[in-house]
């Protein structure tokens, strides 16, 4: 009897301690934001308040969902003039009484998020000066409370203790500084001094390099203004021991796509105005070759990929690939599992991983996002323009998805992320490894979060890397930002 008399008075004790505390908080309501000078007005209203009211709410500070019954109204407006915003916030009594008003202002959809939590340091700062705290004097301390000594329990006769699924993935190499925000990565040879040829491209330029203790930069092109290059990618189909550079283009809205080859030290165009989408994908983990598929009128991605080949100076398209549902040649892959049957597996338009059987069933979708790209390319679109507000079709191109001959399925994961609308800014990524157990993919490996944009990577099974191609600096008004390439061993 003694005992519980004892439990229910701390427990009591605890109850009463936690109701004063909760009285103590100043309850604050967030309001939406008038936002102006962008698309996607309505998502980043309900978008700003949300993140504006988890910032404000702490111990002193409790935010609430409704204006009734609250001590401080909030209100912020967004607005947006070129590339430059205003992020504002005035702090009012229900009164109507002010507070205080706080601003930020910057440029580039990248600084939002930091502005907001800058914002909700400066509202809480003069909202706490603005109001007395609450005190109340401290209740007794309950008696101690002597135990009672319990029988040992035996330990249980098994514990498991799951591995972590993050790798220390070390980085064996990293580049130097590249100028500029890349959008395209591609490996070539290994020369016979041991280097690397690599390949990255930005929206406009392909830069050829050598890599051996350092990134050395051996030629570059830069494309017309017209010209938006959407992605390279490297492959020998005519097997001379060479490859060749896939180079995915676009020429106003069209696309037209080219070939370019090594020559000595020099990039040289073999191909061009190719209708198709490029990309190299090792199918099932088997020899990497080159797909394609083309664009229509009004579909984006038309008709079946296909695999490209090379006949003697031409290019020509054989093989269909009739892919599942949201597939198409930017965003699938296909795997075998350990009883020999292949599976396709697609990130959706939504950002889930899927996998689906041959024949088109979906077999299993994830609970998590992955991919992430802020590349893309823009279609008129005037009938949509009434819903959108915007004239053009954003079309954003998925990450890439390996698989090697173990059937193990490797796909990256940008995060950090602000999307809305149109509007994509990533600025962290990690690498994820997958293998199917007959009913749903199971995480192998990642490598560890990593604090910048990933634009595009490739897997080196034979040496077993990650050569990945991050932006190190977002582009701004002025600065056109950084890149670096970073070479990980899995092990």
């Amino acid at each position: 009897m003694k005992n519980k008399v004892i439990i229910i008075s701390f427990l009591l004790a605890v109850f009463l301690t936690g109701t004063c505390a909760a009285a103590a908080q100043i309850k604050a309501y967030v309001g939406e934001f008038a936002v102006s000078g962008m698309q996607g007005r309505d998502e980043l209203k309900g978008t700003l308040q949300t993140l504006l009211s988890s910032r404000l709410n702490d111990e002193t500070i409790l935010t609430v969902d409704a204006a009734t019954g609250a001590d401080v109204l909030v209100s912020g407006s967004y607005v947006v003039i070129g590339k430059v915003y205003s992020l504002d916030a005035v702090a009012k009594e229900p009164s109507g009484r002010v507070l205080t008003r706080v601003f930020e202002q910057g440029e580039g959809q990248d600084e939002l998020i930091p502005a907001v939590g800058r914002i909700a340091q400066k509202l809480k700062s003069e909202i706490l000066k603005s109001h007395a705290q609450v005190t109340t004097a401290p209740l007794a301390a309950a008696p101690p409370v002597v135990p009672k000594p319990e029988a040992a329990v035996p330990a249980p006769a098994e514990i498991v203790k799951p591995q972590p699924a993050a790798k220390d993935v070390a980085s064996g190499w990293i580049s130097q500084r590249i100028a500029g925000a890349m959008t395209g990565l591609a490996v070539g040879r290994t020369v016979g001094d041991g280097e690397r040829e690599l390949f990255v491209a930005g929206s406009h330029t392909l830069k050829f390099y050598r890599q051996g203790k350092e990134l050395k930069l051996v030629a570059e092109y830069a494309f017309k203004t017209d010209e938006q290059v959407l992605g390279i990618d490297t492959a020998d189909l005519d097997g001379d021991g060479k490859p060749e550079i896939y180079v995915t283009a676009m020429s106003g809205e069209a696309l037209a796509s080219q070939v370019w080859t090594v020559d000595g030290d020099n990039l040289k165009k073999i191909a061009g105005a190719l209708p198709y989408y490029f990309r190299a994908i090792a199918l099932e983990g088997k020899e990497k070759r080159v797909y394609a598929q083309q664009m229509g009128r009004d579909a984006d991605f038309y008709g079946n990929v296909h695999e490209l080949v090379k006949i003697g100076e031409k290019y020509d398209l054989k093989t269909p690939i009739t892919l599942p549902r949201f597939g198409h040649i930017y965003n699938f892959n296909r795997f075998t599992d350990g009883a020999g049957k292949s599976h396709y597996v697609v990130i959706n338009e939504d950002g889930y991983l899927v996998v689906y059987s041959v024949d088109g069933e979906e077999l299993w979708r994830s609970s998590d996002k992955f991919g992430g790209s802020e590349m893309y390319f823009k279609r008129d679109d005037i009938t949509r323009m009434r819903f959108t507000g915007d004239q053009y079709r954003w079309i954003f191109l998925e990450q890439r998805i390996a698989v090697n001959k173990a059937g193990e399925i490797i796909v990256p994961r940008n995060s950090g992320t602000f999307v809305v609308g149109n509007n994509r800014s990533y600025r962290k990524n990690s690498v994820f490894c997958f293998t199917w157990n007959g009913s749903s993919l199971e995480e192998k490996w990642r490598t560890k979060e990593n604090q910048n944009y990933l634009a595009d990577f490739s897997y080196d099974e034979a040496g077993k890397e990650l050569i990945l191609l991050e932006v190190v600096k977002k582009e701004g008004i002025v600065d056109k930002g950084a890149s670096a390439v970073s070479i990980k061993r899995v092990e």
